[in-house]
């Protein structure tokens, strides 16, 4: 009882800070945010370490290959919905309209529900054909029909995580989609241990765990939603939305392919062994990913009402200091990966310590990725969105390109080249594009660089 009274000084202090300063708001939110996603981060880790302690590297590699298509799949089936939710349903928020906000859940989930349904069957059906003409694998086959039948749950969770994150509540937006799917999965792997025994298993573990956090996502968005007194009662047509998600659908289509392209390439050349290792290299260095992804889930709501408010200034001071919060908070993590590789993938097994190179080649371009903030949302929130959308493109082709190149002469090596170079191309040409259109230069140099011009 003293303890907690003791607390609420504290926390009141907190709160008076956050609401007198932008930047103590902008450092406690993101704070918030980050405590959520190191722990989606460990739990993330945590999962792929049981998961090749019980699969092994060929088991870890087919269940990887697998869910890296289904990623893909879900992804198609959106139809840049995830971005056209989150610009839609700030401003709905920001404008307290209700009615609004119901109309772009109603549009955006439906027309979700519709592509993801789609994509899902044509994935169950050709899972076969997938498996033994591209993979020379049939292996393949059982893993992936059992992802299909997770695109849909896993798709609508992920935007119901969007739609907490434009109301502001970037916290259970973080768990939703961060620390709710491994933490599920992980308990399920304790409770049924003894059954997980190879890929298809696992695969049916992801399966259940995605249709828990659907339904429990659901809950928390209707929770979440504030009674708006002054509600505007202003709905939104449906082809505003449409028009909105279809560039950055081109962009959302680029950068997953980007991301995730190398995995399923590196499959068509090498044992599904080595895509283990990869994965399991992959897997790590993306760990750096989430303290950028913590401050961008702050930053892009921001981003499109000081955008809407036509408040350049404020966007200006959010972009730096953004850049600057991720950069330092990045650098731990980057130098522990390139200095201690080995020993970091040592956990996962013995026979993984061979991708130690992969993890310091990724974690090189991971570091440009942190050193230029949440460039692309502020491209995204700010209408160049077309933009964000052609260099998205450009990176996949880079990616693919290298890969097919790369791959064929130095496997997980090339794979790992081919993602390094295409993560820093993208992120240097979408800060190029803020500095000419914006006036901002996203880099942690002096605040007074970064200012609009």
């Amino acid at each position: 009882m003293t303890r907690g009274l003791r607390a609420l000084p504290f926390i009141d202090r907190l709160r008076g800070l956050a609401q007198a300063s932008p930047w103590w708001e902008l450092v406690l939110r993101s704070g918030s945010v980050l405590l959520v996603r190191i722990a989606g981060a460990g739990l993330g880790f945590a999962l792929n370490v049981a998961l090749a302690r019980v699969l092994g590297a060929g088991g870890l590699g087919i269940y990887h290959l697998s869910l890296t298509f289904a990623l893909i799949a879900s992804v198609v089936g959106r139809i840049g919905m995830d971005a056209a939710m989150l610009k839609f349903g700030a401003t709905s928020h920001a404008l307290r309209d209700e009615r609004r906000l119901l109309a772009v859940h109603r549009l955006g989930m439906g027309t979700a529900l519709l592509g993801c349904g789609f994509v899902a069957a044509c994935t169950f059906f050709s899972a076969d054909w997938l498996a033994a003409t591209v993979y020379s694998d049939p292996a393949i086959a059982g893993p992936l029909r059992l992802m299909s039948l997770a695109l849909v749950p896993f798709s609508l969770f992920n935007l119901y995580g969007e739609l907490l994150k434009a109301g502001q509540h970037q916290v259970l937006s973080s768990f939703v989609q961060g620390a709710a799917l491994p933490m599920v999965s992980l308990l399920m792997l304790f409770l049924f241990s003894s059954r997980i025994k190879d890929a298809g298993a696992a695969a049916f573990l992801h399966l259940s765990s995605s249709l828990v956090i659907c339904v429990s996502s659901y809950v928390l968005w209707r929770r979440s939603i504030p009674a708006c007194r002054y509600a505007r009662n202003e709905s939104i047509r449906y082809r505003d939305l449409l028009f909105t998600a279809l560039p950055m659908y081109g962009s959302a289509m680029a950068d997953v392919v980007m991301t995730f392209s190398d995995v399923l390439i590196l499959g068509m050349f090498v044992a599904a062994s080595d895509v283990g290792i990869y994965t399991a290299a992959a897997r790590t260095a993306l760990l750096t990913r989430f303290l950028l992804l913590a401050n961008s889930a702050v930053a892009a709501p921001r981003f499109a009402g000081l955008h809407a408010a036509k408040d350049t200034d404020g966007m200006a001071r959010l972009a730096v200091r953004s850049t600057l919060l991720t950069t330092v908070s990045s650098v731990p993590v980057l130098l522990m990966f390139m200095i201690f590789p080995t020993q970091i993938l040592s956990v996962f097994g013995p026979q993984f310590e061979a991708g130690a190179q992969v993890l310091v080649i990724l974690t090189l371009g991971q570091f440009v990725n942190a050193a230029t903030g949440p460039v692309g949302y502020l491209l995204n929130m700010c209408g160049y969105h077309r933009i964000e959308g052609r260099i998205a493109v450009a990176g996949a082709l880079i990616t693919v390109g290298l890969c097919f190149v790369l791959i064929p002469f130095w496997g997980i090596l090339g794979a790992a080249a081919a993602n390094a170079i295409a993560t820093a191309a993208c992120n240097l040409l979408r800060v190029y594009f803020a500095k000419k259109h914006l006036g901002i230069l996203m880099l942690p140099l002096p605040q007074s660089l970064g200012h609009r011009r």
